[in-house]
């Protein structure tokens, strides 16, 4: 069958075209979602409440904001931030408000002692078996915290959704995993904080010269850093309303 000149030519135009659109197209399919939870409710939203500021800042690891926004001191006041996460709020609640408040800081302190011990020691190339001895010496110090006159400040819950990692474009609802997070804020005195924490560090038993530097860099991790049962998490709160808090940097507490 013959071909014209014309039809070779506009077939020639149309592949060019097509070649043409598809690399246009390159570098334009549904980028990845990173997965960031996205707050889509929270204690109060119902009412036009704003969320507290001291629950963002504790989500982006802002220390000072929160103590503003409790309107507690950092010279006065040590905090103990703690939150827990899951699909039942009701059973987060209760889990955190009855289970012995002393318990949980104080398996927040003994984990905080556990990672500053093996991060020290790494540091300084010390052995597993070093390291492990360290770490349960220290934290099992932490066992003689009374922890008398801790006291609940503020607790607070929202409600996130994050893509799925199999999602490239999130749309229907069972493309999202839904939790809630419920915080809560604990403080005690922090001069009874810090003479607790010295008394337990002069029990310590460790005579070793190679290690005695520990006794003094927990001492002052435990006096000087906000304990926390988690690492602070990154929350998009992009769709809430948020109480706006300074953190106090400029002269004021």
């Amino acid at each position: 069958m013959k071909v014209s000149k014309k039809l070779l030519v506009a077939m020639a135009v149309a592949a060019a075209c097509s070649l043409a659109s598809a690399q246009s197209l390159k570098g334009k399919d549904p980028v990845m979602n990173v997965g960031i939870p996205e707050v889509i409710d929270y204690k109060g939203k119902a009412m036009g409440s704003e969320i507290p500021g001291w629950v963002k800042a504790a989500s982006d690891g802002a220390i000072r904001k929160v103590y503003r926004s409790l309107e507690l001191d950092m010279n006065e006041d040590k905090i103990f931030i703690l939150y827990n996460t899951g699909n039942d709020l009701d059973f987060l609640k209760v889990w955190t408000d009855q289970v012995d408040a002393r318990a949980e800081v104080a398996s927040s302190i003994e984990q905080t002692v556990a990672q500053t011990v093996e991060s020290e020691l790494t540091a300084r190339h010390s052995d597993t078996q070093t390291k492990e001895r360290k770490a349960k010496i220290y934290s099992a110090s932490m066992t003689n915290l009374t922890l008398n006159g801790l006291m609940k400040e503020a607790d607070y819950w929202i409600k996130t959704r994050t893509p799925k990692t199999d999602v490239k474009e999130a749309g229907k609802p069972s493309d999202y995993d839904i939790e809630y997070t419920y915080y809560v804020v604990f403080s005690i005195d922090k001069s009874r904080f810090d003479r607790q924490v010295s008394a337990a560090m002069d029990d310590v038993p460790d005579n070793d010269d190679q290690t005695k530097f520990l006794k003094e860099v927990l001492t002052k991790k435990l006096k000087e850093s906000i304990i926390t049962n988690k690492e602070p998490e990154v929350v998009d709160f992009k769709n809430a309303r948020v109480e706006e808090v300074d953190d106090g940097v400029n002269g004021v507490r």
